[in-house]
């Protein structure tokens, strides 16, 4: 991969990044406060049921077709590799999830502590599962991050 693509690759993921995080703080502003109960909320009839059952049909037919597309496309390879469609999952989870705290504070603090928190926390995790070493600059850095963190504050 050249630089040029690499940065390319970098600024795309920032700018749909931003445009996420954006957008998705306008929805939940429209939500008012969310919390795990309001998650949780099911109104279970007829008519709902019939669109969870559609739903669930569309959801195995998707997964089943982009599984078999794997020797046509690599595109899908790489999805339906299980390591990356778990991590791609819990990373939804992840952001769907985002929006509680979303719903109370703003994007930029939240993005903010966030942003540190899990660099601290995959930095340790690498580090245990992967064995990967730090410097002593990216160990300063780390550091920084959790003192960002505290700096933010509460939210």
């Amino acid at each position: 991969m050249t630089r040029g693509i690499f940065i390319l690759s970098l600024i795309v993921i920032t700018l749909s990044g931003i445009a996420g995080y954006l957008l998705y703080k306008h929805g939940t502003n429209s939500l008012g406060a969310i919390t795990f109960n309001r998650l949780l909320e099911v109104k279970l009839t007829v008519q709902s049921i019939v669109y969870l059952t559609v739903m669930m049909i569309g959801f195995v037919m998707l997964v089943y077709g982009g599984y078999e597309l794997r020797d046509y496309f690599f595109a899908m390879r790489y999805l339906f590799t299980p390591a990356i469609l778990l991590g791609l999952i819990m990373l939804f989870i992840s952001r769907f999830l985002i929006g509680i705290p979303l719903s109370v504070t703003g994007v930029g603090r939240l993005t903010a502590v966030l942003t540190a928190l899990l660099v601290v926390g995959t930095a340790v995790s690498s580090n245990i599962f992967f064995k990967e070493a730090y410097s002593l600059r990216v160990a300063a850095g780390i550091t920084l991050g959790v003192i960002s963190v505290l700096l933010i504050g509460e939210v």
